[in-house]
């Protein structure tokens, strides 16, 4: 086997497994959600502030657990693989301080800001190639997010001191 070819499925193993992992904390999360939304009360209507929640857990359950079974079984063809490197665990390690700094910090930056560095910073440690390029995509989703949820939704998102 060539040196590429090799490199090749080292790189097809580590996709697999980040996918596996990314589903298996989507349906993590999507449990947590739906906790969550077991506490709120539609106020007797068929859709309420409970209703979002909802849908929200059941996509992030449903979609997180078909990437976890997918890159599960993509990985069973890359067995004879050697096993995750440092930099695998090193990469998932910031991953999960992000996701904890985005918690801890979303109350006095606001969602906008908070989202936006999280979703940037996703992006730049998963090789995305133009970091500023992250930011900013990461910027508009969470506008929209915002946009959505206040103005549409009417559900109020932290804004931070900039109002936002």
């Amino acid at each position: 086997m060539t040196g590429g070819t090799d490199q090749r499925g080292t790189d097809q193993r580590r996709t697999a497994l980040a996918t596996v992992i990314l589903g298996g904390l989507m349906v993590v999360l999507g449990l947590v959600v739906l906790v969550q939304a077991l506490r709120l009360d539609n106020g007797g209507h068929a859709i309420g502030p409970a209703t979002m929640p909802w849908v929200i857990s059941a996509l992030l359950v449903v979609v997180g657990g078909l990437l976890a079974f997918r890159a599960a079984r993509d990985l069973g063809a890359w067995r004879t693989h050697p096993q995750t490197s440092p930099q695998d665990w090193k990469r998932v390690g910031v991953l999960l301080a992000v996701l904890v700094a985005f918690a801890v910090v979303t109350p006095y930056l606001g969602y906008v800001v908070s989202a936006t560095l999280l979703f940037g910073t996703v992006a730049v440690v998963l090789g995305a190639p133009a970091r500023l390029r992250s930011y900013a995509y990461g910027w508009c989703v969470a506008v929209v997010v915002f946009l959505v949820f206040d103005v549409v939704i009417g559900i109020s998102l932290p804004a931070g001191p900039w109002g936002f």
